[in-house]
């Protein structure tokens, strides 16, 4: 299912204009006091009076449970709403109930205020301090009555329109309140086994920040599927721990390709004693944490054995000669005396050519010029003072993650 729509400049526009004409014509003037009460007395009438209803806000009830939730000009999709927000591109917070309204408008959505039996209810002004005294003092209501008859009555409504719900449903809210409508009424009739389940829920408004809660574990929570099960009472920092939280997180029913991430989730708040455990930076190393690796060593170079030169003969010592006449006879040859080995010619310096020789009038060209091996590139530096080369521009941080 694709990601709910964000809200148009013109739809923001259209819910403040809405909620600006709401709050205009609060409260209610006299006459509009009077016009409520005779419409609610005149429809009870006509629905058969005390023969049938004990009382006109009786016949409220039971236009709540039979009127229709549906209006005939607009689409399958319904939304439902709770609370307010700022949006992207609102001045000022709004109420939710508008933005549904707007959207409903534009969109082609279905709206509880906008159904039929919404527009009726809404003729009653039940909630206006005004009409509530008026019903008192003229019909003789009891007035705890009169003030709790709203509440219910339009609960009776809410029920009605969600278990309608036949196709997507946008959920017009940033956290869904237990105690309220939306939490308690309406989407355990969209979940439950007879609604329409969690595959077709969809939240328009972005599921907002709290703090004590792990940054890299809001991509799950706000997963449209999860976020619908869950209640803002599940993970409140004043009222709730991580093990509290996790229990809760653990019970409900995730997609498969989001099991692994629940596990996980509910892993980590299990382990937490608080929240801020869970959002406390990491530790930086201490110095003994940190492994420095050793510094390559090179082995000595190993001396190559010397090669033996050509054995030289032995040089043997005259004998000492006997005391005696001397007689004439043969010269002795000379003993040859031992010659050492020439030392192994050495090789001749490359000649270097000299610098500009070859460009002075009359000078002479060497027949050999020997090239000295070309410098590897070095790496260019901050000046580029060693061997500049081309060097490839650095890739921007955070492009490649």
């Amino acid at each position: 299912m694709t990601e709910a729509p964000r809200f148009t400049q013109a739809e923001i526009d259209r819910a403040i204009a809405l909620e600006d004409a709401h709050k205009d014509g609060r409260p209610l003037p006299p006459e509009r006091v009077k016009q409520a009460v005779d419409r609610l007395y005149g429809e009870w009438i006509a629905a058969g009076g005390e023969k049938k209803f004990a009382d006109v806000l009786e016949f409220a009830t039971h236009v709540a449970k039979t009127e229709s939730p549906t209006a005939e000009h607009r689409g399958e999709t319904r939304a439902l709403w709770s609370f307010k927000s700022q949006p992207e591109g609102a001045p000022r917070e709004v109420g939710h109930r508008f933005l549904a309204q707007a959207c409903g408008e534009s969109r082609g959505y279905q709206v509880l205020e906008d159904s039929p039996v919404g527009r009726r209810l809404d003729s009653y002004e039940l909630w206006d301090g005004d009409v509530q005294s008026a019903l008192i003092k003229r019909f003789g209501l009891d007035e705890g009555y009169v003030q709790e008859s709203p509440a219910d009555i339009w609960d009776a409504a809410s029920e009605s329109y969600a278990k309608a719900a036949t196709g997507e449903v946008e959920i017009f809210a940033a956290d869904i309140g237990a105690g309220s409508v939306l939490g308690r009424m309406e989407m355990p009739r969209v979940l439950g086994p007879e609604g329409v389940g969690k595959e077709a829920v969809r939240f328009p408004v972005e599921f907002p920040h709290h703090a004590h809660l792990p940054q890299d574990m809001y991509a799950f929570l706000s997963d449209d599927s999860v976020r619908c099960q869950l209640r803002l009472e599940d993970y409140k920092k004043e009222t709730t721990t991580p093990e509290q939280f996790a229990a809760k997180l653990a019970a409900i029913d995730v997609p498969e390709h989001l099991k692994q991430a629940h596990t996980a989730a509910v892993a980590r708040l299990s382990a937490a004693t608080s929240y801020e455990e869970l959002t406390a930076p990491a530790a930086e190393p201490t110095e003994s944490e940190i492994t420095r690796p050793e510094p390559a060593r090179s082995e000595p170079a190993k001396a190559e054995p010397r090669q033996p030169g050509p054995k030289q003969p032995e040089v043997q010592e005259p004998a000492p000669s006997q005391p005696g006449p001397s007689l004439p006879g043969p010269k002795e040859p000379e003993p040859e005396q031992s010659v050492p080995a020439p030392p192994a010619p050495t090789q001749p310096e490359p000649k270097q050519p000299p610098l500009g020789q070859s460009f002075l009038h009359g000078g002479a060209v060497p027949s050999r010029v020997v090239v000295p091996p070309r410098p590897r590139p070095g790496v260019a530096g901050t000046h580029g003072t060693i061997n500049p080369v081309v060097e490839a521009a650095p890739k921007s941080q955070g492009v490649e993650q």
